[in-house]
C-alpha cells in the first residue's frame, strides 16, 4: 500500500480512536431512546430492540448538505452505498450491492420498493432512514435477508401553512430545485404537495441525468386515529457510460466507452389507516399499487453515443399489510398481521412470433441454434405471508418471539436468451414456494443506560419475476434461506454512546448473477451454501460544540459447499472504516469533515477468486457547512471525495470486442465519480 493511502488510513483512524479520549458530554441519552417503526411499524425504542439499529435523521440529513441518500448513509456501519449506472445500490453485511434489489429490503414508510424508486427522493421530504441490519424478516418476510433500510417520509404536519424553497447548483452541471408547501384545509384535513426538478450532465462524457417527481400528501384526522393518502409520479431519463476496459479508464477516466440509458415514468399510490381501537389495541392497515412504463436506450447502428429511446416491458407492483397491536398486560404485547404482494413483469409487445433463437442442449454445454415459435407475455409473482411477534419482560430482561409463513406463486415465461434451455424458451412455466421466518431474542437491560442482547433468526428470499425467467439451462431457483446469530451491546460509557455487535450468517442456495467467460452473459443460479461471520462498532461523542462519530465493520465471507468451495464471496470488501467530526462554530455556523475507507475485494464475477482481490480499495474524504442566514435562510456547501481518489465502482469480465470471428474477454471497470462541489440554499417558512 502507498504511502499516501497509508496517510489518509492514519488520519481516519485518528478520527475512529480519538473519541474515547475526549472530554465531558453536556448531551443525555439521546439515542438510546430514538423511537424505532421499522421492527413492529409501531414505535418502540432503539434501547428496548435487539438489532444494531442506525437512525439518520431529517436534521441531521439537512445539516450535512447531502444530495442524495448516498451521502446519508455512506458513514452508517454494516452497510455499503453507492452510486451505480444512474441508481443506488445497497449491500447490507455482505450481500453484494450489485443485487440490492434481491438481499436487502428497501422500504418506503414501511411498504417494499426498488432502489430507483428511493434514488432521487427529495430528501427535504425525509423524516428519517433507519437501518436494520439483519432485521425485519418476521414483519416483512422476503428479502429482508440482509437487513431493512426503510426510508420514513415527514408526516402533513397540522399547521395553517407551512413550506420550504431549496435549489442545489454542483459540478458537472448539477441543478436540482423545487417546492414543498402544506396547509389545514379544517380542522380534520391536511394536505401538502411538493415538485423536484433534478438534473446533471454526468462526469463522464456523453451522460445525461434529468428526473421529475410531484408529490402529494392528504391526510384525514380520525377519533383516535387517522387516514393518510400519498401519491408520487416520477419521471427519469438517463443516459449513462458502460463498464470499459483498463486500457481506457486508466487514461481518460470520462471516457464511457459507449452510451447505454433507461427511460421510465411511474405513478405510485400509497393509502394507511391506523386506529387505537381500545387503550390496549392499535390497528394499522396500509398499501400501495405502483405502475412503471420502462424504455431502454437503442444506439443508432454503429454509433457509440446517439440513439433513441425505444418502449420496453412495464412494472406493476399491489401491496397491502395489516396488523393489530395488543397490550395484554402491562409487562407484554402481541402483533398479529398478513400481507400480500402481487408483482409482474408486463412486455410491451407480446405474443407468438417463429424466430431464430439459441439455447442450451439438455447437457447445459451444448449451443443449440434453430427456428421455434416464442411465446411471450406477462411474468408474474404472488406472495402471501402471515406473522406473528410477541414480547414481554420480566425484571429487566425482554423476551420476544416471532414466526412468519409466506406463500409465493410465479408464473412466467423463459426468457430468448442464450443460457437458457433450447426447448424451454418462449414457453410458460410456473413454480411455487413455501417459507418460515423464526426469531428468538432476549434483550437485558443492565444499567439505567445500557443493554445487551442475543438474537437468532431464520430468514429467506425468493427469486424476483425476472430471475426465474433465466437461470443456467432453465433450472428452477431453490430459495435462498439464512440462519443468523447476533451478540450486540448499547450504552454510554464515558460520556460515549456506543452500539458494537458480531454476527455470524449461515446461508443455504444463496442465489447468484453474474458474467464468468465461460457463461458468455449473465444468469441466475444457486451457488450452494455460504458463511458470513462479521463485527459492527459505532461511536459517537459530544464535547460541547463538537460532535465526533466512528465505526468500523468487518465482514468475511466464503462459500461452503458446491463449485466454487473455498473462495470468498465476490465484490465484498472486508473492512469498512469511517470518522468524522462536526463542529458548531455558532448557533447559525456548521462544519462536517468526514472519511470512509473500503479495503480490497474480488471482481463481481470472480466466484474461483482466480484474479487477486485486487480490486475495490479506496478512501475518501467530504467536507461539508453550513450557515443560516437567518432561522428559515439556511446556505450549504459539500465537497465530495477532496482529493479526488481514483477508484472503480465494479470490476468484472465482459465481452468487450469481436475480433477475428470471436468475443475478446477484457477486464471491465466502471469508474466512480471523482472531486464534486455542491451549493445549496433553502428557505423554510
Amino acid at each position: 500500500m502507498g504511502g499516501k493511502m497509508s496517510r489518509k488510513i492514519l488520519g481516519i483512524s485518528y478520527l475512529l480512536f480519538s473519541i474515547i479520549s475526549f472530554g465531558e458530554n453536556t448531551n443525555k441519552v439521546i439515542k438510546l431512546s430514538d423511537s424505532v417503526i421499522t421492527t413492529e411499524n409501531f414505535e418502540t425504542t432503539v434501547r428496548d430492540t435487539s438489532a444494531n439499529i442506525s437512525i439518520v435523521t431529517s436534521q441531521e440529513i439537512k445539516d450535512s448538505g447531502a444530495k442524495d441518500l448516498v451521502d446519508v448513509l455512506k458513514n452508517v456501519p454494516g452497510i455499503r452505498v453507492t452510486r451505480y449506472a444512474g441508481t443506488i445500490k445497497f449491500d447490507i453485511r455482505g450481500l453484494n450491492s450489485m443485487y440490492s434489489d434481491r438481499n436487502s429490503l428497501i422500504t418506503l414508510d414501511g411498504v417494499p420498493v426498488s432502489s430507483s424508486q428511493i434514488s432521487n427522493l427529495p430528501l427535504a421530504m425525509i423524516d428519517r432512514v433507519e437501518v436494520i441490519p439483519g432485521g425485519g424478516n418476521i414483519l416483512y418476510g422476503d428479502k429482508a435477508i440482509g437487513g431493512v433500510i426503510n426510508v420514513l417520509t415527514k408526516n402533513v404536519e397540522n399547521k395553517d401553512f407551512y413550506g420550504n424553497i431549496f435549489g442545489d447548483y454542483g459540478s458537472y452541471n448539477t441543478r436540482k430545485y423545487g417546492f414543498l408547501y402544506g396547509a389545514k384545509i379544517t380542522d380534520k384535513f391536511l394536505a401538502e404537495v411538493a415538485f423536484v426538478e433534478d438534473s446533471n450532465n454526468g462526469w463522464r462524457e456523453h451522460e445525461d441525468f434529468r428526473n421529475h417527481s410531484f408529490n402529494l400528501k392528504a391526510k384525514y384526522l380520525l377519533k383516535n386515529g387517522e387516514i393518510e393518502y400519498k401519491y408520487t409520479y416520477n419521471r427519469d431519463k438517463n443516459k449513462l457510460g458502460v463498464a470499459v476496459p483498463r486500457y481506457i479508464s486508466d487514461n481518460d477516466r470520462k471516457n464511457p466507452g459507449k452510451i447505454s440509458g433507461s427511460k421510465y415514468e411511474s405513478n405510485d399510490n400509497y393509502l394507511k389507516i391506523s386506529k387505537n381501537i381500545s387503550s390496549d389495541t392499535e390497528f394499522l392497515i396500509y398499501g400501495n399499487y405502483y405502475y412503471r412504463k420502462n424504455s431502454n436506450f437503442n444506439r443508432y447502428a454503429g454509433n457509440k453515443y446517439y440513439g433513441s429511446f425505444k418502449r420496453d416491458g412495464d412494472d406493476e407492483r399491489k401491496y397491502v399489510k395489516a396488523q393489530i397491536k395488543h397490550n395484554y398486560s402491562p409487562d407484554g404485547y402481541f402483533i398479529v398481521g398478513m400481507d400480500y404482494l402481487d408483482e409482474a413483469f408486463k412486455p410491451y409487445s407480446v405474443g407468438k412470433e417463429y424466430k431464430k433463437v439459441t439455447g442450451l442442449g439438455e447437457n447445459g454445454k451444448d449451443k443449440i441454434m434453430g427456428y421455434k415459435n416464442v411465446q411471450s407475455g406477462n411474468s408474474t409473482k404472488e406472495n402471501f405471508g402471515t406473522f406473528f411477534m410477541n414480547k414481554y419482560e420480566v425484571g429487566k430482561l425482554q423476551l420476544s418471539q416471532g414466526i412468519r409463513y409466506d406463500y409465493s406463486k410465479y408464473n412466467f415465461y423463459w426468457r430468448d436468451a442464450s443460457l437458457n434451455n433450447w426447448n424451454k424458451i418462449g414457453t410458460k412455466d410456473d413454480s411455487k414456494y413455501n417459507n418460515y421466518s423464526y426469531e428468538l431474542s432476549a434483550n437485558y437491560l443492565y444499567s439505567d443506560t445500557g443493554s445487551t442482547y442475543i438474537s437468532y433468526n431464520r430468514a429467506f428470499r425468493t427469486p424476483t419475476a425476472s430471475e426465474m425467467r433465466y437461470t443456467k439451462n432453465s433450472e428452477k431457483l431453490k430459495p435462498q434461506v439464512q440462519d443468523t446469530i447476533e451478540i450486540g451491546l448499547k450504552d454510554f460509557l464515558n460520556d460515549t454512546y456506543l452500539s458494537i455487535s458480531t454476527f455470524y450468517k449461515k446461508t443455504h442456495d444463496e442465489i447468484y448473477s453474474a458474467i464468468p467467460p465461460e457463461f458468455s452473459g449473465m444468469v441466475n443460479y444457486n451457488i450452494g451454501k455460504t458463511e458470513r461471520v462479521g463485527f459492527e462498532g459505532v461511536a459517537e461523542h459530544y464535547i460541547d460544540k463538537l460532535t465526533l462519530k466512528s465505526s468500523i465493520t468487518y465482514i468475511k465471507s466464503k462459500i461452503v459447499d458446491g463449485e466454487y468451495a473455498g473462495s470468498e464471496m465476490p465484490s465484498v470488501p472486508n473492512w469498512k472504516i469511517t470518522g468524522g467530526l462536526t463542529y458548531d462554530f455558532t448557533e447559525k455556523f456548521s462544519t462536517t469533515f468526514e472519511g470512509v475507507y473500503y479495503s480490497q475485494s474480488y471482481d463481481l464475477d470472480d466466484l474461483e477468486n482466480l484474479r487477486g482481490k485486487n480490486s475495490g480499495e479506496y478512501i475518501t474524504f467530504d467536507l461539508s457547512a453550513y450557515y443560516k442566514i437567518t432561522s428559515d435562510f439556511m446556505i450549504t456547501g459539500r465537497i465530495e471525495n477532496i482529493f479526488d481518489e481514483k477508484y472503480d465502482e465494479y470490476a468484472g469480465y465482459w465481452d468487450d470486442n469481436y475480433e477475428n470471428n470471436e468475443w475478446k474477454f477484457r477486464r471491465q471497470y466502471y469508474p466512480a465519480i471523482g472531486r464534486t462541489l455542491t451549493i445549496g440554499i433553502s428557505y423554510t417558512f
